[in-house]
């Protein structure tokens, strides 16, 4: 039996106004040795590629920052074509969370089981961007919703991180060669956020603080290694698909 691999998707580059931060828009692919192919996170809608600038004014996304790099290549299905894969394969499309750089492709995945945050379903639609909620949940899938920490397959354990939204989904994984891995998600974006105490775009700052928490006593209790949502040093240093980590 061949070992779990995991993949960084390319999802494109923002710069955020604030300090002009360079950040990576980063999804994961989990290949199972067991047969299930699971995708976390969708990047950001297709009328994105069409119109970069327009739709950031039309969410006010422009307010936070602006778009350096987002063409068909910086999509899941271009990325798991890289890989030799198509959407078609995805039996389990994970949604970290509802924001706009997370949510926006999840609708080409309709024969996927949809794993979410029973808060964040909860919620009606996605937080999308500014309070702008332009997109649904897919309305026909099958839906696991998380509500506590949960190994849903072998090695991969999903881990209930509120703050950053309601429903927040963080992974501790086990992998062969690389050893423990925690995917933080937006719970901890970048290690700025740790060192100032000062957590971006959280729903709730006691949650968010507890949370960040609890994955950094998991990454030191594990010794292991600790993926940041959108670190601009890190994203710099990570392997991107095809080449993978297992």
């Amino acid at each position: 039996m061949s070992a779990l691999r995991l993949y960084v998707f390319d999802y494109g580059l923002f710069q955020v106004h604030e300090n002009g931060r360079i950040i990576g828009i980063q999804g994961y692919f989990l290949d199972m040795p067991t047969g299930e192919k699971i995708l976390i996170d969708a990047g950001f809608p297709p009328w994105y590629e069409e119109d970069a600038e327009k739709a950031t004014k039309a969410d006010g996304l422009d307010a936070f920052g602006r778009l350096l790099k987002l063409t068909s290549e910086n999509f899941p299905k271009t990325q798991l074509k890289t890989i030799g894969y198509e959407p078609k394969d995805v039996t389990h499309l994970v949604l970290t969370h509802g924001d706009i750089d997370h949510i926006g492709r999840m609708h080409e995945f309709p024969d996927a089981t949809v794993v979410i945050g029973k808060a964040e379903r909860a919620m009606g639609r996605p937080r999308y961007f500014g309070g702008k909620p332009r997109m649904a949940w897919p309305e026909n899938a099958s839906y696991i919703e998380i509500d506590d920490d949960t190994e849903l397959w072998l090695g991969v354990t999903i881990l209930l991180t509120p703050g950053h939204s309601p429903g927040h989904l963080a992974f501790l994984l086990q992998l062969d060669h690389t050893g423990p891995v925690v995917l933080a998600g937006d719970a901890i974006n970048r290690a700025e956020e740790i060192e100032q105490d000062r957590f971006t775009g959280a729903w709730d700052e006691k949650l968010v603080r507890a949370s960040a928490k609890r994955l950094l006593d998991i990454t030191a209790s594990k010794n292991a290694w600790l993926v940041y949502g959108h670190d601009p040093a890190q994203w710099n240093s990570l392997r991107k698909a095809p080449e993978y980590y297992d």
